[in-house]
Formats: C-alpha cells, structure tokens, sequence
C-alpha cells in the first residue's frame, strides 16, 4: 500500500474517531430551504455534473489511470466534508502528474467552495494554460469572479468563452446583459446584434436590440428593428403591446429618450455643433454674470440656433433682453419655455419676469394674471408646509415681493381685482363638488371596466421592450450541483458548481443560483417558472419546470431546483421568469435567466 492511500485511510479514521462534527449531513430540496448548520455542505450529490476527465472508472480497476484513481479520491473526501484532505491529495496528484489538466480543475472547484476564490482562480487559471479552449473550465471561473464582485474580470472572461462557443448566442446574450449594467452601451450593442444573427427569428430579443440601439439615440435603427418585429409576429402574440409601446417610445411621446439622451441638447445635433455649444455656453453666462449683456446677447442667440431646445438658454436671454429694455422681445422668448420642459423654479422665475415686462409694457390685466398665479401657489405651499420643517436650501416664493407687485397692478384693473376678492373669499357650494366626485369616479370605474384583464402567463414579453436592468438579483447563474457554505455567523451562501448555460438531455436537475442584491428583511416567497423559448411567442406559456422558495431574514443567497420533465429534457432554448411572489404575472417578474439543452456531438 503507497503512502498515499496511507494518508487518506490516516486522516479518514481520524475524523471518525475524533471530529464527527466535521462531517456534514445531506440537505434534502424542500420549498421553503431552513437555514442550515454552521457546517458546509454538498447537496443534491444525485446530479451527475462531467468533469472534463470524463466518465470516472473504479480507482480499484486495473486500467484505472493513476490520475483518475486521486481524483476520484479527493472528490470522495470533498463530498464528505473533509476539504483540505481533498486539496492536499490533488496537491500531491498534480506535483506527481503535472499534465493532469483535470486535477487542476478540480482543485479549482474545491477551493471555490472553501471562501478561497483567488486560489481557485489560479487554480483554474494553470488548467487553462494547458488547454484554454476549456469551456467548462472558463465556465467555472466566471462563477467565481462573479461571485467575488469582480464585474471587469468576468465580463472578460464571458467575452473570452463567446470567441471560444462562438455559435453559442446564450453567451451573446449574456454578454451584452451584463455590459449594460456597466453602462457599456456601444459594446452591449455589439452583443445583441451578434447574439440576434445566430437566432434571427427570436422576436423578442430584437426587441431587445431595439432598445439598445434607441439608449444610444439611433432612433432610425430603434424603430426599423420594432417594425421588423411588428411585421413578424403573429396574431394576439403578447409581444404585440410591448413592440408597440417601445414604438411609441421611440416617437417620442415620452420624456425617455434613451440612456445616451442629454436633456440640453437636440437630437439633431452633429458633434460639431455639440462640441461648439459645449464651448460657448459658459462664455455666455460668465458675460451675463458680469453685467456685459450687449455681448452676451448673440451668443445666447447662437446657442438657441444650436440647440433651440434648451430651456435655460431661453431663459437667459430672455433675462438679457429684459435688461437692454427690450421687454416685447423678451416676452415672446419667455413665452416659449413652457414647452422645454424647464425646472419649477426656472418656470416660477419665467412667469414672474413676464409679469414684470408686462407691467413695463402697460399690459395690465395679463400682468395681474401672471402674479395672482404665483400669489395663489405661494399661498397654497406655505398651507401645505406649516408644521414642516424645510431645508435649509429650499427656496420658495416670495409672498410679500409678489403682493407688492399685485398692489402696484391693482389700480389698474379694479374689476378683475373685485372679481378675484370675490372668489378667494366665497364659500363654495358643496353639491357641486360631490357631483363633480361622483362624476370623476364614474368615469374612472368606467375606464377600468373597459380595460381588458392582463393574463397573468403575458409574462414572456414583459421585459422585452423596455429597460429592466434594476434586478431583485446580483446574479443568476445555471448550474449542475450546488453547494452550502455555512458561515459562523449564522449566514450562509449557495455556491454553484458546474455552471455553464448549456445541459444535455440527460442532465437530471439544474440549478439556479442567486444571490440577492441586499439581504431580505422579511419573508419573501419567490417563484421560476422555465418554459421553452420560441421565435413568436403565441398565447401563454406553459412551464415545463418550476419552483418555489423563500428567503427568510438576511439571506443573501438561494437557488431554484429545475426537475426535467416527464418526457425529459428536450433540445433548445429555455427562458425562465423570476417572480416576487407566487403568482407569475407580468406585474411580479423580477428578471429573467436562460439556459440551453444541447445534444452531445455526434448524437
């Protein structure tokens, strides 16, 4: 017998004659996962994961490589609990047979389950020196630098694996998920289109591609794509409302205008008027500032032909030609404000000026009109705030400044002066405004009564067409075994061993791990629901797989257990809806996960 075997039979009857504690029971997948013991511990051992040594013989056969007979071992010692028995064994594998790529990948899994990720990612790392085309490999370290936090690493290692699995478009799509989350827009795109070109008949995810291409302002590009899309799909699919929206989004009946969208500068512009705007801006305001509004003047004016959309530059030079005494100019600039979508406080201070100009031009009544506005909400914040104690910085009318201006306008418009004492100070009737409640409650019951109920399976197209990158998850990563780390505080973390997107029709459970973007402070009951993705999406999808659990207070981590059906798995695409909540519907979707089943080669 080799000292080796010595070893392992040494350190097995230790802990079973003196550290029972270290071996860890079995958890058993319920809906509602307790917390564990302070102990680690494998699950779901049933799920046959393929290590890349490939199918694992008996370590007492004869044609057993000696290789294969030491992983065998360590994994044995591994599943038991007894983890640094297990890498000290691969230790002594590796260093006896140093081209054993598979032992590195074991050492590697191990040490990801042993809160150690740096040293499994150099682990991982020497694996990959002898073979880089290691796609489970590759698959196992982007779990741990995901895991770790570190998003820049793993976004390189995704892009590495997608040159590898080029024909892959889970990757793609992955990809360009997780760049925009980081805001890397222009290369998101770039992922979107490459993942579509693989699978162009997926609607929805063109819908996705839409909605990249309108954050980077290719609105032409955007609405080209949701056409394509509304010209494919067939009839009452459930992509039909969301394409239509993000059409109408594109349009711009919204104040979305995508994520690349400054709110100061027109759509039109070209970098060249941009970058001249940039630069003649704060010229502008350092000559108004200083008094100098002779020469502020053209440049505001050539900033408005640059970008006529700006409701500060209008404001500006409406205060510059109210200050050259040129109030009719100045009133037909202030006048056009309101529709720029100014701040409350630049709209506040544009109805003052014009009541002023108004006052200069001998415009009585349209000037009382304009500080009886301001008077009113002056009147109403001050009632609505009297207990409140405000900010410090808040800044709010001028009550006294704005009566002094309706006293000086008064005299001039005694009438309408009356007629409005009259009204603040009547009492109204209250018949006419119950029947104006009945009626606006009669007509809302009658806009909800004509709005059609949601099914609650539209969920498959919920996420498509508009931005959902703020997740109840940190991450979601498919695997074939998962594992519990318990921690002394009592906390605990699911890890994911043989992760990957991509499962044969054999493959008897996948997992999905989650982590949670904070701890759950409450009991909170979440729900997936797989079914396989299609290029049309017609009526409700029926899920093939599902599952249920709950987080109980400061969890952070969990997973989803995915039975295959009766009829196993088929090949193909498979999407699966995250909820909050155990109804699925398109309200409590939280985020969505992919993966695939793949026929091995040659079957």
């Amino acid at each position: 017998m080799d000292a080796t075997v010595h070893f392992i039979i040494a350190r097995l009857l230790g802990i079973v004659a003196g550290d029972l504690t270290t071996l860890p029971a079995h958890m058993q997948h319920t809906a509602v996962r307790p917390q564990g013991r302070p102990l680690a511990r494998l699950l779901s051992l049933a799920c046959a994961a393929t290590l890349t040594m490939g199918a694992l013989a008996s370590a007492e056969a004869p044609q057993t490589h000696p290789e294969t007979a030491l992983a065998e071992r360590a994994k044995a010692l591994w599943e038991s609990g007894a983890l640094q028995p297990a890498v000290e064994i691969l230790d002594q594998g590796i260093h006896d047979y140093p081209p054993a790529l598979t032992l590195y990948k074991l050492r590697g899994d191990i040490l990801a389950t042993a809160r150690d990720p740096q040293a499994a990612v150099a682990a991982y790392d020497l694996a990959l020196a002898g073979n880089p085309a290691a796609l489970d490999v590759r698959w196992a370290k982007w779990s741990v630098l995901t895991r770790w936090g570190q998003e820049d690493e793993s976004i390189a290692e995704l892009q590495r694996m997608a040159q590898i699995d080029i024909r892959n478009p889970l990757i793609h799509l992955r990809l360009a998920h997780e760049l925009r989350k980081l805001d890397r827009l222009e290369e998101s795109l770039a992922f979107y289109a490459a993942a579509i070109e693989l699978v162009p008949d997926m609607l929805g995810w063109r819908l996705s591609l839409a909605r990249a291409r309108f954050d980077l302002l290719n609105y032409q590009g955007a609405e080209a794509a949701v056409q394509y899309v509304l010209h494919q799909l067939p009839p009452d699919s459930p992509l039909e409302l969301p394409a239509k929206n993000l059409l109408s989004q594109i349009r711009g009946t919204s104040i979305d205008r995508g994520r690349r969208f400054d709110p100061v500068l027109s759509r039109d512009m070209t970098a060249a008027q941009r970058k001249e705007w940039a630069a003649i801006r704060a010229e502008a305001w350092r000559l108004f500032s200083i008094g100098h509004y002779q020469e502020a003047e053209p440049i505001y004016r050539r900033l408005l032909v640059l970008n006529p959309n700006d409701p500060l530059a209008n404001h500006q030079l409406g205060l510059t030609l109210m200050q050259l005494s040129r109030c009719k100019e100045a009133l037909t600039v202030f006048g056009k404000i309101s529709d720029l979508n100014p701040s409350d406080e630049d709209y506040a201070d544009t109805v003052f000026r014009m009541g002023q100009c108004l006052v200069d031009l001998k415009q009585w009544e349209e000037a009382f009109v304009h500080f009886h506005i301001l008077y009113e909400a002056a009147v109403e914040f001050e009632t609505q705030n009297k207990n409140t104690q405000l900010p410090p910085d808040t800044r709010m009318l001028d009550k006294q400044k704005i009566a002094r201006w309706l006293e000086k306008v008064r005299p001039h418009v005694p009438e309408l002066a009356r007629l409005t004492d009259e009204a603040a100070n009547s009492v109204p009737s209250s018949t006419p405004a119950s029947a104006s409640a009945l009626a606006e409650e009669d007509l809302f019951a009658k806009a909800l009564a004509q709005l059609k109920p949601q099914n609650p399976l539209d969920q498959q197209a919920s996420l498509m067409g508009r931005d959902a990158d703020f997740s109840w998850f940190r991450f979601v990563i498919p695997a074939g075994k998962v594992v519990r780390d318990d921690f002394p505080t009592g906390a605990h973390e699911f890890i994911p061993l043989y992760p990957g997107d991509s499962f044969p029709p054999s493959q008897k459970e996948i997992y999905l791990v989650f982590r949670l973007v904070s701890s759950s402070y409450d009991a909170v009951p979440l729900t997936a629901h797989c079914s396989p993705e299609t290029s049309g999406i017609t009526g409700a999808p029926r899920a093939i797989a599902q599952d249920h659990v709950m987080t109980t207070m400061n969890d952070q981590s969990g997973y989803f257990l995915l039975a295959p059906p009766a009829t196993g798995w088929a090949t193909g695409l498979y999407r699966c809806g995250l909820f909050a909540g155990e109804q699925a519907s398109s309200d409590t979707l939280v985020d969505e996960v992919r993966f695939r089943i793949v026929a091995p080669t040659g079957s």
